[in-house]
């Protein structure tokens, strides 16, 4: 019954992604619109998807490869040369370095591939921002989402759960898809690109959203529901300030906390046994310092055994040598040496970039950081920013930048950190045609050779 129902939502939605672009004159957010689209209907076919197909390839990795090798050729060059996206380029040199230095070819072909792929979506979506709006790329780009959204209620109405621990007791509802971090990051980049938009873009904007944030509860991915309580806060936030006047936000902003921190109080306690652990972890994460062989089996079982798995990589990276702890394993060095991935993306980038790629990583992300706040449209830069907090957060205790999935998020907020799209202009047009279909002036004012 599901699949039917399946066949029937991934067939509407294909014909709403081909409604879309053929009515959008702005061809680059009709790329990331398709490039999202099959993104997600690929990976809602993850059992004939997912299987190697030609050269150890499967088919989404393959149609991976299309969308980046489409992307190089089709946006315009100098807009890969803005100076903006030189931080991003160090971290990437970090990766092919330390690849070609531990001979790990294979592997840093796949997660160049996946790189390039990033970059062609975040390079598309900031020159559809910059040439026609926010409101309407994010609007745009929300259709490649309707086939996932749809598939996690079908899957609520008709059932179809996945057991997510050993005892059968706990479910997650994602639609049929392989796995709920995964899911939950293509629910995220909904909630995102929804928060970006100006109250009232949508005549029910704070339902769909209110819908996004029960998404991610049935999903039942405890690093995300962490990492969109900032999206949430501020969204929040934001409504309020819109709404009330200057001399009342006081009280009216304690009364927010209060019913927040209640809120949160409220989930923590009906989801004890999952949050637990993290309480367990702050209060004793000074003698969980150590080598993993002086892990007890108790310790081990700590937050879901990441900590424990934490360990074993901070152990392999520490009795490394020197050009290893500087240059790291290579990309995916992990694979064949320890059980699982680290569940962590600093853990793992540091073990496998060294102290230059991991180096090269924070600082871009301090970069986006200070670029988001700084940005003139104050309600903007406060969600870019605090969106940024939560995706960082999240890194700490899995890994979504593994996943295209999490790239994609990833892409979408640094494109608009980048674009700085204006508010006057943004929160006037809401039609989706752009303001100018070729490259304007301004735009190509800030292109500049890299030297």
């Amino acid at each position: 019954m599901f699949e039917a129902a399946k066949f029937i939502a991934a067939v509407y939605s294909f014909f709403l992604i081909v409604r879309t672009v053929k009515h959008c004159e702005n061809k680059y957010i009709a790329f990331v619109v398709i490039a999202l689209w099959l993104r997600f209907f690929l990976a809602a076919y993850h059992s004939i998807t997912y299987v190697p197909l030609v050269a150890g390839l499967s088919i989404t990795a393959l149609f991976s490869v299309l969308i980046a090798s489409v992307g190089i050729f089709f946006i315009p060059k100098q807009i890969f040369l803005l100076k903006r996206l030189l931080p991003f380029y160090a971290f990437f040199a970090a990766i092919i370095i330390s690849g070609l230095y531990n001979l790990e070819i294979k592997d840093l072909i796949n997660v160049s591939i996946k790189w390039i792929y990033f970059l062609c979506i975040c390079v598309a979506f900031f020159v559809s921002v910059r040439l026609s709006s926010i409101n309407s790329s994010c609007k745009l780009a929300m259709k490649a989402f309707v086939l996932p959204i749809t598939l996690q209620v079908l899957s609520v109405l008709l059932g179809e759960r996945k057991v997510t621990d050993n005892e059968g007791t706990e479910f997650s509802y994602i639609g049929g898809y392989f796995h709920e971090s995964g899911f939950s990051m293509i629910i995220v980049g909904f909630i995102i690109l929804l928060s970006m938009l100006p109250a009232r873009t949508y005549r029910f904007q704070s339902v769909m959203f209110l819908a996004g944030v029960i998404c991610i509860y049935l999903t039942n991915y405890r690093t995300a529901i962490l990492a969109v309580l900032p999206v949430i806060a501020i969204y929040f936030y934001g409504l309020m300030e819109q709404k009330v006047e200057k001399r009342y936000r006081l009280p009216i902003i304690l009364l927010f906390i209060t019913l927040g921190i209640s809120t949160m109080s409220a989930l923590f306690s009906m989801q004890q046994e999952r949050f637990g652990d993290i309480l367990v972890f702050a209060n004793n994460w000074q003698e969980l310092i150590k080598a993993p062989f002086y892990y007890t089996e108790l310790e081990k079982d700590i937050f879901s055994a990441r900590v424990f798995i934490w360990s074993e990589y901070l152990y392999g990276f520490s009795v490394s040598d020197v050009w290893q702890q500087w240059l790291g394993h290579g990309p995916e060095s992990w694979n064949g040496v320890f059980d699982k991935y680290a569940h962590n993306t600093y853990v793992s980038y540091l073990y496998e970039y060294g102290y230059l790629g991991f180096g090269t990583f924070i600082i871009l992300n301090v970069y986006l950081l200070i670029t988001a706040w700084k940005i003139k449209n104050r309600a903007l830069s406060q969600k870019l920013f605090y969106s940024y907090v939560g995706f960082l957060i999240m890194n700490f205790a899995t890994m979504p930048l593994w996943a295209l999935e999490g790239m994609i998020v990833y892409a979408i907020l640094m494109s608009v950190t980048f674009a700085n799209p204006s508010l006057e202009r943004n929160e006037s047009s809401l039609s989706n045609k752009p303001v100018n279909p070729r490259l304007n002036q301004k735009l190509q004012s800030e292109v500049r050779t890299i030297k």
